[in-house]
Parts: structure tokens; C-alpha cells; sequence
């Protein structure tokens, strides 16, 4: 297998950057040790990003299974840091990270919509912000969303690209409403993900543009 192309390493390569960034800005204990871990993740995805191993090789690989260990171990150090921005954006890398098994058990993808994950679940509560809405969803756990579309409703399904968060103001936002119907609580398969492929357009675009 191409691993040097393979999106969901690409992705986990681009969040080790940004965990280097972030995590200086995180209010945590032990940062130094924290960041010394995150330059030895950098190490590891170079081996497995230019390992060419087939997936099933992959994940058993020394260097695979290490950046995925130290991904959890990671998450959990950072539990005893204070809950702001920061922390959402690296919680988020680092649980991608931790996830990366499940992810390449998908096999070979082609694009890069499929190297993430989506849910489905209920809009429960939506509150107006501004120009936009504010959405609590209900997929068997709860996620918010802001939209600036008034189309999502309390009480309907919704699918939600699990994307890194972003502020609106004091408001988060854990991920994007796709123009989408699944009627389900929990995480998309991969082919129900590629059932919907006609409406992941701007999921693509915003994904191909954080990689550049």
C-alpha cells in the first residue's frame, strides 16, 4: 500500500504539527515531557507514513502501535488540563490518533472524506446565536454543532463530519451538519459513508485545503 498517500496518515501527520502548537498553550502540568513525547510521535509517522506495508502489516508495526500508545497516553496526561480551545484541539489530534486502527481497517480509500469519521444522531436543543444556531445532537453521545443554516431542526436525524473544532465566539463547534439523512444513533460505516458521497463536497474541500 501507498502510505506516503494514504490520507488518514497524511491527517494524523498534519495533527502531530498542530498538537506541537497547541499544547504549548495548554494549561497543563509536565508540558515539557508532554512535547517531548509529541517530536518522538513526529518520529514515528515519518517510519510508518514511508513504510509502504500492506494495512494488515501496518498495524503491527513497532512504530504504528507506539504512535498510537502514546496517542492515549497523551490524551489521558491531558485530562487534568483546563477545558478551553486548546485543549478541544488537541484532544481532538490526539483521539484521531488513538483511532488510526480502526480508520485503516476501512482499507484503501480514495478519498479524503474517508479518512475521518462521521455520526448520525437527533437534534435534541438549538439556540440562536447571532446569524447563527447553536445545536446539541444526540448520537448516542452528545456533540455540538453551529450552523448558519436554519434547515437543521430539534427532533430530525442528522449526519455530522467529525471535524476539528472550531470557536464561534463562546460557542465550540465540534464538527459540520452534511446535507444528509441516516436514520441512526452512532458512527457512520464506510459504506455508509460513501452512500453519501454526492453530499460530502465541502467536507472534501475543507479537509484538502487544511492539508496544504
Amino acid at each position: 500500500m501507498d502510505t506516503s498517500r494514504d490520507f488518514r496518515l497524511i491527517l494524523a501527520e498534519k495533527g502531530i504539527k498542530e498538537l506541537e502548537r497547541v499544547i504549548n498553550a495548554v494549561k497543563v502540568q509536565r508540558r515539557k515531557e508532554i512535547l517531548k513525547k509529541v517530536r518522538e510521535m513526529e518520529n514515528d509517522i515519518q517510519v510508518v507514513k514511508w513504510s509502504y506495508l500492506d494495512i494488515d502489516e501496518l498495524l503491527n508495526f513497532e512504530n504504528f502501535v507506539k504512535l498510537v500508545e502514546t496517542a492515549k497516553e497523551l490524551r489521558e496526561a491531558l485530562k487534568q488540563a483546563e477545558k478551553d480551545f486548546n485543549w478541544k484541539l488537541a484532544d481532538y489530534w490526539l483521539e484521531y490518533i488513538s483511532y488510526l486502527p480502526e480508520l485503516m481497517k476501512r482499507g484503501e480509500i480514495s478519498r479524503v472524506y474517508e479518512a475521518i469519521r462521521f455520526f448520525s444522531g437527533v437534534i435534541t436543543n438549538r439556540k440562536k446565536i447571532g446569524g447563527l444556531w447553536f445545536c446539541n445532537v444526540d448520537c448516542g453521545f452528545k456533540i455540538n454543532v453551529v450552523t448558519n443554516s436554519e434547515k437543521f431542526k430539534p427532533n430530525e436525524y442528522v449526519v455530522i463530519a467529525y471535524l476539528p473544532p472550531r470557536e464561534f465566539g463562546e460557542y465550540m463547534s465540534e464538527g459540520m451538519f452534511v446535507d444528509a439523512k441516516i436514520e441512526k444513533k452512532g458512527e457512520l460505516s464506510l459504506d455508509e459513508i460513501r452512500s453519501i458521497a454526492d453530499k460530502l463536497g465541502e467536507v472534501e474541500a475543507i479537509l484538502i485545503e487544511m492539508l496544504r
